[in-house]
């Protein structure tokens, strides 16, 4: 695999155990990734998040904040994408219902949709002409219980994504240093779903790294609006 630096994206902690943080942390760093995005409760004190992600960032990881909404209906997600989307550095939604799905796939405000633990959704051609953001799945989920059924449910989901040029991210899941996957693992699981060499390491590196960079410069103070930014003049006065 070519020198890149690697990103898992959906990385879930058990907050209420910093120990466990901790080694989740170095297990992480020590199975070649470079950054990492949080899923915290958002009900979470702020003191305890902080907690949280100092283990990560003290082990030598850039780490990002990332929510992951679930929602009853497509009002509910609107109200939580007008209320969260400027607080986190990923947003992404758990396709639960069909109007929620149709809603999170159109909406420029969801970087990412997964189908984890659904079986009544279905990714379908329709959804992937509406989808803005990216499709990613979960390590966590298609290596657990029932795993042949999820993994089939996956090659079709990825098979449509590349009929239509979707992004798709590979992330582990992991809720503890145990379940975490080194990056040759997950390329390889996103190999046995249809894609390429290429595409499986940039699931996991150049593409979750550019909803970062993106998203982080869309929160910064020189940011406008999608396509103007204030640009910092350099020179010497």
């Amino acid at each position: 695999m070519r020198l890149t630096k690697f990103t898992d994206l959906h990385v879930l902690p058990k907050v209420d155990d910093i120990e466990s943080s901790r080694k989740m942390a170095e297990s992480i760093r020590v199975a070649g990734y470079r950054s990492v995005a949080l899923s915290l409760p958002t009900g979470l004190l702020n003191a305890q998040a902080r907690a949280v992600k100092e283990c990560f960032e003290k082990a030598g990881l850039a780490t990002y904040s990332r929510i992951d909404l679930v929602c009853a209906n497509r009002h509910e997600l609107l109200r939580l994408l007008r209320r969260f989307r400027n607080q986190y550095d990923v947003v992404s939604v758990r396709c639960a219902n069909q109007n929620v799905t149709t809603v999170a796939c159109r909406d420029r405000r969801v970087d990412v949709v997964f189908f984890d633990q659904n079986r009544n959704i279905k990714f379908t051609h329709t959804l992937a002409n509406l989808l803005n953001g990216a499709l990613e799945f979960n390590l966590s989920f298609l290596l657990h219980r029932e795993s042949l059924e999820a993994i089939n449910r996956a090659i079709r989901q990825t098979a449509i994504a590349r009929d239509h040029k979707i992004k798709i991210i590979l992330s582990s899941g992991c809720t503890s240093s145990i379940m975490v996957r080194n990056p040759l693992q997950i390329r390889a699981v996103g190999i046995t779903l249809g894609l390429t060499d290429s595409e499986a390491t940039d699931a996991i590196s150049s593409i979750p790294h550019s909803i970062l960079q993106s998203n982080s410069e869309r929160r910064s103070s020189f940011y406008i609006e999608e396509g103007v930014k204030i640009i910092k003049d350099k020179r010497s006065r």
